[in-house]
């Protein structure tokens, strides 16, 4: 049964992942890019779609960046606020196909323009909601995100006819689960984790099980939209080559997945390593069977109050303590 919260939202969506690789540095060639698979999904029928992150713009860090400098020319000259000239032409698309859109980009702060953020978009048929900024940012010598970008201060959730969605960026999602908490909390029942995953050992197994267990865990379906291509060969977590700029291994293998009652953790769709569209359609209906069993939003909106009270003191302590 539908919860009352849920009544008025469509009661199944498809969902779908690309696979992407952009035109490194080149917007317009791979806002083309996003403009073919926007079309290609509206033909298929998917009704929220998700890229990966710096999608538009393409992963990498640059030498200024590298060096520590407080500016560099390459990721400013790519960064768009948001609504921009990518974002508006993603919306007629999304309103011409009727479909919600999770983008990732650079955004320049409105009211600052030498803030960079690593953003992404979250456009549908009625416009641009806005954007989500990743918080967890990486640092030297693995990435530049951490020199290049202003970490993100909000956890927002993004209102569509399919109810609440909520969005992560990569290390957000795969190491800091208590992030995709609260956005299940807040009431999302779609997590799009839009993602740049290197290759490794292990990386493809890691993908799908993280991606289905923090569907499991939340009671929510969970899009992982990654970037594919690149030399898949090297291994970039090889002996020797932790402390060396990493060269694009990019893993690919998008997934989604989410519970399918009475089995836990069903992949639903997952890409190869290769370019490359999946979808997946579900059932709000299926998901919301685990309720009887499992009713943990509303354990933790009356009963279980003090533990979520017991949960924020204590990492209100961690945080103070690193102050």
């Amino acid at each position: 049964m539908i919860p009352d919260q849920y009544a008025d939202y469509e009661r199944s969506v498809t969902l779908g992942a690309v696979n992407f690789t952009a035109v490194p540095g080149d917007v317009p060639a791979t806002l083309a890019k996003v403009e073919a698979n926007i079309i290609e999904a509206g033909r298929q029928g998917i009704d929220i779609l998700a890229f990966p992150e710096e999608a538009l713009c393409g992963l990498g860090g640059c030498t200024a960046c590298r060096n520590g400098a407080a500016r560099c020319d390459y990721h400013h000259d790519m960064a768009e606020t948001v609504p921009g000239p990518s974002t508006l032409r993603v919306a007629e698309l999304c309103a011409d196909h009727d479909l919600y859109v999770a983008l990732g980009m650079i955004e320049r702060d409105a009211e600052d323009p030498n803030k960079l953020y690593n953003a992404v978009a979250f456009i549908g048929p009625d416009g641009v909601h806005g954007t989500y900024r990743k918080v967890h940012l990486g640092s030297l010598p693995w990435v530049t995100e951490g020199v290049t970008f202003e970490p993100g201060n909000a956890l927002d959730v993004f209102e569509t006819r399919f109810g609440p969605v909520g969005i992560q960026i990569c290390y957000d999602f795969w190491f800091n689960p208590e992030l995709t908490r609260i956005l299940a909390l807040k009431g999302a029942r779609i997590i799009l984790n839009c993602c740049g995953t290197f290759a490794g050992p292990g990386k493809v197994d890691y993908m799908t099980q993280t991606t289905a267990t923090r569907a499991q865990e939340n009671l929510v379906y969970v899009v992982s939209a990654n970037y594919a291509g690149g030399d898949t060969g090297g291994g970039s977590y090889g002996a020797g080559r932790v402390d060396e700029t990493r060269t694009a291994d990019m893993l690919g293998h998008s997934t989604i997945a989410g519970p399918a009652f009475p089995r836990f953790s069903q992949v639903l769709a997952q890409a190869g390593g290769g370019e490359e569209l999946v979808s997946a359609t579900v059932s709000f209906d299926k998901l919301h069977r685990w309720e009887p069993i499992f009713p943990w939003r509303h354990w933790r909106a009356t009963h279980q109050t003090a533990a979520s009270q017991l949960i924020a003191d204590e990492f209100a302590k961690l945080a103070a303590n690193g102050e």
